[in-house]
């Protein structure tokens, strides 16, 4: 029997994000971020998703310039911001041996440069008792001259991390904003694994943070070689699918449970 498939109809993405917004439709997933030397389990990146009633999931990459083009990015990431804490919260009161553990979450130039952006992250702290230090902002390429905007998130003690280093004008911005650590381009870490000439890059990068007293982080490991290649460099910590797929609050509790991930430079022998 031949099955005929319905085409998926498009959509008015403005339109159907706006009631997105409306009808609370996004969720997050998280992912670890580990340590490359022991393998444990340092932090998670709370992930957008946003799955339509009657099209299932939309690829981020498709409704994402336009939330950022409408500037409903804001509300959007004030309820990231809000259930990333709340869920933060829930892992620290079931995991007490995990005390130190954080939460990434990506900040847009729009979000960064919201008036009162600072004054809500303040709330959503307080409102579910979580320490400023657990969570961190990965700074998306192109928030370099919201240089004020990102001093009042540091004064609140919120680690600043900046996202793809390595990519557009990321250097410059490294001497810009108030930065606690950096997040090596997913491309450089593909490469601190090849060549020699392409992993001097990825060195050189890593070295420049380093130099700057800053914590290193590699984004998109999916290898071993990536991994060790990366710990060899002294890079702190490791994000990718050779550690984990991003996963729902209930698969990343039963990560939290071991603890520790196979992946830590100590295994790899």
């Amino acid at each position: 029997m031949t099955v005929t498939r319905i085409p998926r109809q498009p959509i008015d993405l403005r339109s159907a994000l706006a009631n997105a917004v409306e009808r609370d439709e996004f969720g997050l997933e998280y992912q670890p971020i580990i340590d490359l030397q022991t393998g444990a389990i340092a932090a998670v990146e709370a992930l957008l998703r946003w799955r339509h009633p009657l099209l299932g999931t939309i690829p981020v990459g498709d409704y994402l310039p336009v939330a950022e083009e409408t500037g409903l990015i804001v509300p959007i990431g004030e309820r990231v911001i809000d259930a990333a804490c709340r869920q933060l919260r829930t892992w620290h009161l079931g995991f007490s041996r995990l005390p130190s553990l954080a939460v990434s979450v990506n900040i847009s130039p729009q979000q960064l440069g919201a008036p009162g952006f600072a004054d809500f992250v303040r709330g959503a702290l307080e409102r579910h008792e979580v320490m400023p230090d657990w969570l961190t902002f990965e700074l998306t390429p192109g928030c370099g001259n919201l240089v004020e905007p990102a001093r009042d998130l540091a004064s609140l003690d919120i680690r600043l991390c900046q996202d793809d280093f390595g990519a557009d004008d990321t250097l410059r911005d490294l001497l810009r904003l108030p930065l606690s650590a950096v997040k090596l381009h997913a491309s450089f870490v593909a490469a601190s694994a090849g060549s020699k000439e392409d992993a001097v890059f990825a060195e050189a990068l890593l070295s420049i943070a380093q130099a700057r007293g800053l914590q290193t982080m590699g984004k998109g490991v999916e290898t071993r070689a990536q991994a060790r290649r990366l710990a060899n460099l002294a890079c702190s910590l490791g994000q990718g699918f050779l550690y984990s797929k991003p996963l729902g609050p209930e698969g990343i509790g039963t990560l939290l449970s071991r603890g520790v991930l196979a992946g830590g430079a100590r295994s790899f022998g």
